[in-house]
């Protein structure tokens, strides 16, 4: 069986055609696939100057440990967030679930009481809270607990549990932290808990156990 000249001529010109733009997807994809990788390098590379470029603190502060939370403070100093912000380090008289905090740290705009922290503008904030726990495990397991209220309601929790049973451990570091962006009236309160606060290490890395908020925006 034979089919018409122009059957195959006709059969011919679709088949180029569906090849033609097949090729011209695939270089499609291809160019936009080695553009974005491009892109990506470039935006790699940036980010790596603008690291190695980032301004150094000339403040001689007595670190002990890491300063993880000690370049928290560089960054509220250096942010155009002045308004209302506050930067406190947990006290080493330690007595109940609920931290306290030295007075003697950074306050601006915001009011401490009770170990609770006292907002007096409205608005959006950014709170921030880091604790370093040092457990010796014995023969059971010990709960770490880390709680952000606002007034009396917890609205962010960490948790975990160490010196599990089968696990040869003596001495344990943990580090736990929690962040919050909530909107605060005039008088809302800012506290922190735990549930085993004797673990909380206030020795071997002091800098690290801090309570930061600051206020990102508000209707002025």
């Amino acid at each position: 069986m034979q089919m018409p000249p122009d059957s195959v001529a006709s059969a011919w010109r679709s088949t180029r055609s569906w090849r033609s733009t097949s090729h011209r997807y695939f270089y499609l994809s291809t160019v936009a696939l080695v553009c974005l990788v491009v892109a990506m390098a470039i935006i790699l590379v940036l980010v790596v100057e603008k690291k190695d470029s980032t301004p150094r603190t000339t403040e001689k502060v007595p670190l002990k440990g890491g300063n993880c939370s000690e370049d928290l403070l560089c960054t509220l100093k250096r942010s155009p967030f002045k308004k209302s912000w506050a930067y406190l380090k947990v006290s080493k008289q330690l007595n109940s679930t609920k931290l306290s905090w030295n007075q003697d740290g950074h306050i601006h705009g915001v009011g401490y009481q009770d170990g609770s922290l006292v907002v007096q503008y409205p608005g959006w904030y950014f709170i921030i809270c880091q604790l370093q726990f040092f457990v010796q495990c014995s023969n059971h397991s010990v709960d770490l607990t880390l709680q952000l209220l606002i007034n009396t309601t917890v609205k962010k929790q960490a948790l975990v549990t160490v010196c599990k049973s089968g696990i040869q451990t003596k001495n344990i570091y943990q580090n736990l932290s929690q962040f919050l962006l909530h909107y605060l009236h005039i008088n809302s309160t800012v506290s922190v808990m735990v549930e085993n606060f004797q673990y909380v290490d206030t020795n071997t890395f002091p800098l690290e156990n801090v309570l930061s908020i600051f206020l990102y925006s508000n209707s002025d």
